[in-house]
């Protein structure tokens, strides 16, 4: 392994390490009725790892931080059905991103009307993801092995659009936000550490 791959690969298990314990952090909850909605952060890293190495990298590290919150700081069923919701939708927003902002139909905008670009079409794709994720994945298991039905409890339509949709949509613009900060905060590093 030369020193460049050596270097690529100590930054993503940073990146990865960084994400990992900021999954354990205490997360905010965004909407006062629905306090299990927590907005998570551990986005950052792994949207520094998209902006520096690209998708692939970006989501290796995703896919390792899930699997390391999964196998060591497990929290039972909540773990085991929330991981996966937060997979897909965090892998949503990086993907949607980066084909946006990538694509050939927005190849000469300015860079304000590219990321603008960007924004909306990965906040609106990923809460889409997170509502077609809750209702083939989360809604139905946690009814069974959680004995939490939302059906019964409020209604799967008032929760999907009162909850789940707000939440993410909210969600997404603070991780572009705080991303962007991030990226744009380390943009002096990036050179070194990609060489």
């Amino acid at each position: 392994m030369n020193i460049h791959a050596t270097k690529r690969l100590t930054v993503l298990s940073v990146l990865t390490a960084i994400s990992f314990v900021l999954t354990i952090f205490p997360k905010v909850a965004l909407l006062p009725g629905a306090s299990f909605l927590k907005l998570d952060f551990s986005i950052v890293p792994i949207f520094l790892a998209l902006a520096w190495y690209g998708l692939g990298s970006a989501t290796m590290v995703l896919l390792v931080r899930t699997l390391l919150k999964v196998i060591l700081f497990n929290e039972g069923v909540n773990t085991y059905i929330g991981m996966p919701v937060n997979f897909f939708v965090a892998w949503s927003f990086l993907f949607m991103y980066v084909l946006i902002v990538n694509s050939p139909m927005v190849k000469n905008w300015n860079e304000l009307a590219k990321e603008g670009a960007g924004l909306l079409a990965s906040v609106i794709f990923m809460t889409i993801v997170a509502v077609v994720v809750n209702v083939i994945w989360a809604i139905p298991l946690y009814a069974s092995f959680a004995h939490f039905d939302i059906a019964k409890f409020i209604g799967i339509k008032p929760y999907l659009l009162g909850m789940v949709l707000p939440f993410n949509l909210v969600q997404g613009i603070i991780w572009y936000l705080a991303c962007q900060v991030v990226v744009k905060a380390l943009a002096p590093f990036k050179k070194s550490y990609r060489a």
